[in-house]
């Protein structure tokens, strides 16, 4: 374990994931159950870290509590590409099954995911993507979910849909350090669905 808080350890202009927004609001809820924060100071700091774009506005919320040493140091020296992440898959397939893929990992620059009569699950959350993203998909009585932070844009080119749905729920804006999934392919009696991860603000 590191004796600097967790979120030092990054360039405070890099961009913040969902999965550091809730790193922060763990501590401020440890914080409090341990009677350093009251109601009204937890609640206000929740606020600001789920508004909270960069870590350098993460790092005043939780610099006063010792929580704050008790997490791992952020990598230093680059952006969450360069954190250890396992090699992801560049085909999901799902066939009368279910098949998730979580975690910490490596987006492949393209991807196919495949749901007949089952249903693939890709999270984001705290995925190193480096690169903008080409993921494929081919949805047939099946149902694809991406789940997405606000720190990466989606981006739904055309693609065949028949009898089908396709939702893009994600709030991410392309723009300058935003890395991109741009999502072509055909859903036939199916959902495609993107959507940002849930949030429990006084989860504990």
């Amino acid at each position: 374990m590191s004796n600097t808080p967790w979120a030092a350890g990054g360039s405070g202009e890099l961009r913040a994931s969902d999965a550091d927004r809730e790193q922060t609001a763990e501590v401020l809820r440890r914080a409090a159950g341990a009677g350093r924060l009251d109601f009204d100071e937890l609640e206000t700091r929740l606020e600001r870290t789920f508004a909270a774009k960069t870590y350098g506005e993460l790092v005043p919320l939780t610099a006063d509590l010792p929580e704050a040493a008790e997490r791992p140091a952020r990598p230093r020296g680059g952006s969450t590409a360069n954190a250890p992440a396992r090699p992801g898959p560049a085909e999901v397939n799902a066939l009368l099954s279910s098949q998730k893929v979580i975690g910490r990992w490596l987006v492949p620059p393209r991807l196919s995911a495949r749901a007949y009569l089952g249903d693939v699950t890709l999270d984001f959350t705290e995925a190193a993507i480096p690169h903008e993203v080409v993921l494929d998909v081919q949805v047939g009585l099946g149902q694809l979910t991406l789940i997405v932070p606000d720190d990466i844009a989606v981006d739904f080119e055309r693609g065949t849909t028949v009898l089908a749905e396709r939702k893009n729920k994600t709030r991410g804006v392309q723009g300058p350090g935003t890395p991109v999934i741009r999502v072509r392919g055909t859903v036939v009696l199916g959902e495609l669905t993107a959507k940002p991860p849930r949030r429990g603000w006084f989860r504990r």
